[in-house]
């Protein structure tokens, strides 16, 4: 199948009969999700009735995850991102909490299995390739099953560098699609937020290999590095806030002694112009999870600077990145990886920011993200031997071989100011 030929349009029900029954089934990633095909899916999802369809942070809503398409399928996903969190929320799809670093081996050792993959990648090459484009993550793991492949073939995806080629005589349907990619809409943040980017930004240091994760923060921090040098980037995502660093020789990857003078990330996300940016661009590499965020590869990285968010801390120091009031935000992803790699990292730092305290919607009532300690409610996403600084916008608490009374005070001192006093009354410092 050397010469697959590209389609016009994909017949579902065909394929469906070609499938063992209950199949696996694994989409595109993130903001690689591709629509058309989902699309196409979704309508013929009565001829894959019992269909477990694995995802990793879809960014939109996938039209698998309509109320009256779910009924036909079990959804199964990684990390829910922005197109599932309210079909988790409701019940409809579950996640399978994972630690990045770990999906593909899942897929490799068969104890999670697929049978089809649904793909969006780019146009090919002069040697009969494509790319994966925006998003690497656990595919080659998922590939090295041989499941059936359908890709839809879309100009508008770039052709990345790094493990993102796929031959088209891998690919058993490949459909024309020319539609754009989805992409990630520019946030400004607010002043707490701006307030924790000061404070993170003047932790990074000169020669430090950053990772930074998605939303107005990271793009903030990224923003106030431009007086630094010789930055270098292994990240499990790629925005546009990196652009402007890349091109100014901010972050020239010039310290790093593994994949030196490069980028390396897993996924990316960004705009039209960014993704045209990342189209045959060497200096910017995507690679699959195991490797972007496996922990003895972060361990040996020098001066690796984990920069992550989460939602709720305790006076111990162990962390909620996941849930709100028992309503899903998020999973694990890959926070455990980098922030548990940059602390054992020489020269390394995991820093893990959060707002102080937020208002609840109905009330008004506002609420401290800092609490005595995680409750049963609250899953444990972060334990203290992983974080280094914690940052909110009232300044910064450095944890690193504080015993536990030094370490809630610390975390006492940059916690909202309305609730300082009933958080030392609790912990007894």
């Amino acid at each position: 199948m050397s010469d697959t030929p590209l389609q016009s349009s994909v017949n579902f029900a065909a394929i469906a009969g070609r499938l063992p029954p209950a199949p696996g089934v694994v989409v595109h990633s993130a903001f690689a999700q591709p629509g058309y095909l989902l699309e196409r899916f979704a309508d013929a999802s009565a001829d894959f009735a019992g269909a477990t369809v694995y995802s990793l942070m879809p960014m939109s809503e996938p039209a698998y995850g309509a109320p009256a398409v779910v009924e036909s399928l079990n959804l199964v996903t990684f990390f829910p991102g922005t197109g599932l969190r309210r079909t988790v929320n409701q019940g409809l799809a579950t996640i399978d909490r994972q630690n990045l670093s770990d999906i593909p081996g899942l897929f490799s050792t068969g104890k999670r299995h697929a049978d089809l993959v649904l793909l969006q990648v780019s146009a090919p090459n002069a040697d009969g390739d494509v790319s994966l484009g925006i998003a690497v993550d656990y595919l080659p793991a998922v590939l090295a099953q041989k499941p059936f492949v359908v890709a839809q073939v879309n100009p508008r995806m770039p052709f990345t560098a790094g493990d993102t080629r796929l031959s088209l005589g891998d690919i058993d349907v490949c459909v024309d699609v020319d539609e754009p990619l989805t992409e990630l809409p520019a946030s400004a943040g607010d002043a707490v937020e701006s307030a924790i980017a000061d404070h993170v930004a003047g932790l990074v240091e000169d020669g430090d290999v950053l990772q930074a994760g998605i939303g107005s923060l990271p793009d903030l921090v990224l923003a106030r590095l431009d007086h630094l040098k010789h930055l270098g980037g292994h990240t499990g995502i790629i925005t546009a806030a990196w652009r402007r660093l890349i091109e100014a020789g901010v972050v020239d990857n010039s310290r790093k002694k593994r994949f030196a003078g490069t980028t390396v990330t897993t996924m990316a996300g960004g705009d039209a112009g960014f993704y045209t940016f990342l189209d045959n661009n060497p200096a910017i590499e995507f690679h699959a999870c195991d490797q972007t965020h496996g922990r003895e590869v972060l361990a040996a990285i020098d001066g690796l600077c984990a920069i992550n968010s989460v939602l709720q801390m305790d006076l111990a120091g162990n962390a909620n990145a996941e849930t709100v009031n028992g309503r899903r935000i998020a999973a694990i992803g890959g926070l455990a990886d980098f922030a548990g790699g940059a602390s054992r990292a020489p020269g390394g730092k995991s820093i893990i920011a959060l707002r102080s305290a937020f208002r609840q919607r109905d009330s008004g009532e506002l609420v401290s993200n800092m609490i005595p300690r995680l409750d049963g409610n609250a899953p444990l996403s972060l334990a203290s031997d992983s974080i280094d600084f914690v940052v909110t916008e009232y300044g910064v608490a450095p944890l690193r071989g504080l015993n536990a009374d030094a370490r809630a005070r610390a975390l006492i001192g940059i916690a909202h100011p309305s609730f300082r006093d009933d958080l030392s009354r609790s912990s007894g410092c």
